[in-house]
């Protein structure tokens, strides 16, 4: 009966979802990142959208998190509220309780909606002391092995690795390359200690992705439509397609 019951809690933790597990397994095949939760399919940055990339099997889902006036981590993209929601103005200058009301998730609703059920890839946008809070967070939570940490700010990266090296943090590239930046992109990355790349899938070439594959550094691209795009990554063997079309992506790709 023991051996019985420690089998079934070993396959119950196999079965959680794992940072380290979906890289390596990236490296063998190319894997799918719901953009937003899953935002082609329920609204962006909802808990609906997270649960649709569930449901879709996704491999990670991302959010992107601000900081709100009394210091509650937000999941919504822009640096205003306009665009996706019924209520005006900047995230930071809003209270966290009007936001709660209009429908619009902290982190921590999020996270308890994810935990043990997907990879959940954070995008610091901007907040005071926003690194540090999400840290802390997702130590409590015990999910820094079922987290991905994304940027555009190298910075941000560089203070999410000093407060603890364990989270698995990822440079966005944001500027327009030339070949000739290449060697620098890898070196930037090395500084802030980011275990991988992002890059928009237009400037996604054999180039890059060889130079970085030889570091032995993941190719994480954004925001790749169903169609030829995704073909195309697939045959230059990108690490992870990052789209607001989950579903879709992953039956192009031919995953299970």
């Amino acid at each position: 009966m023991i051996l019985s019951i420690l089998g079934a809690l070993a396959m119950t933790g196999a079965t959680k979802p794992n940072t380290a597990e979906i890289v390596k397994r990236s490296w063998t095949e190319t894997l799918v990142i719901g953009h937003r939760g899953a935002a082609a399919y329920q609204p962006e940055n909802t808990l609906p959208a997270f649960e649709e990339a569930i449901k879709c099997g996704a491999n990670a889902a991302e959010c992107d998190i601000h900081t709100s006036k009394d210091g509650e981590m937000i999941v919504m993209h822009d640096a205003t509220l306009d665009r996706t929601t019924t209520l005006k103005g900047a995230v930071k200058d809003t209270e966290w309780p009007t936001m709660k009301a209009a429908g619009i998730p902290s982190l921590a609703d999020l996270t308890h909606t994810t935990k043990d059920r997907i990879v959940l890839v954070v995008e610091i946008k901007d907040g005071e002391d926003i690194e540090k809070k999400m840290v802390d967070h997702l130590h409590e939570q015990k999910m820094v092995d079922q987290t991905i940490v994304f940027s555009f700010g190298a910075e941000h990266i560089a203070k999410v690795e000093q407060l603890d090296s364990k989270f698995y943090s990822v440079w966005l590239v944001g500027k327009k390359l030339t070949p000739e930046d290449y060697p620098g992109v890898f070196t930037e990355a090395t500084r802030i200690g980011a275990s991988g790349i992002g890059l928009d899938y237009h400037q996604v070439t054999p180039e890059i992705v060889k130079m970085a594959h030889e570091k032995k550094v993941p190719v994480f691209v954004w925001t790749v439509p169903p169609g030829e795009e995704v073909d195309r990554l697939k045959v230059l063997k990108v690490n992870f397609i990052i789209t607001n079309h989950p579903r879709d992506v992953k039956q192009q790709l031919g995953l299970k």
